[in-house]
């Protein structure tokens, strides 16, 4: 069950993952999951000549994988110990035109995914070209932003 391995991931935390592992805890293929290592860096998947996940490297995965909405539902109360503050969500209402909102179930659908979750990527697009500024403005917006990796 998926809410289970979200749990299990981010509430017992392993520094290394081997990659049979990793691929149970995303609910993925070894195969599926060795493509997502090499079309990043390869190199920085593999230790020793084995395939070796850093509880980080399997975090960006995760983050493809699952929406932060199915994060935090799996969670529950446990997400604002484990995930920056900045992280949390928060329902807004916007009163748009409705070609607009046509345009964009239109991309959500022809990308496979919710309207929630093509909006989250296309914000965090945004909120790329305004880190500098914001952070500040409000402290951790950096930390939020690049969650899970480092500065």
């Amino acid at each position: 069950m998926v809410r289970d391995r979200i749990r299990q991931f981010f509430l017992q935390p392993s520094t290394h993952y081997t990659i049979g592992t990793a691929a149970r805890l995303l609910g993925m293929t070894v195969a599926a999951l060795k493509r997502e290592a090499e079309d990043d860096r390869r190199e920085e998947y593999r230790a020793g000549g084995r395939w070796r996940f850093a509880w980080r490297q399997v975090a960006y995965i995760a983050f493809r994988t699952w929406t932060l909405s199915e994060i935090y539902d799996a969670l529950g109360k446990d997400a604002v110990t484990v995930l920056p503050p900045l992280l949390a969500l928060r329902t807004v209402s916007v009163t748009l035109p409705e070609f607009i909102v046509q345009a964009m179930r239109t991309a959500a659908e022809d990308d496979g995914t919710t309207l929630d979750a093509w909006l989250h990527f296309e914000m965090m697009d945004f909120a790329s070209t305004v880190t500098e500024r914001m952070e500040p403005i409000l402290p951790g917006y950096r930390q939020a932003f690049l969650y899970p990796g480092r500065e």
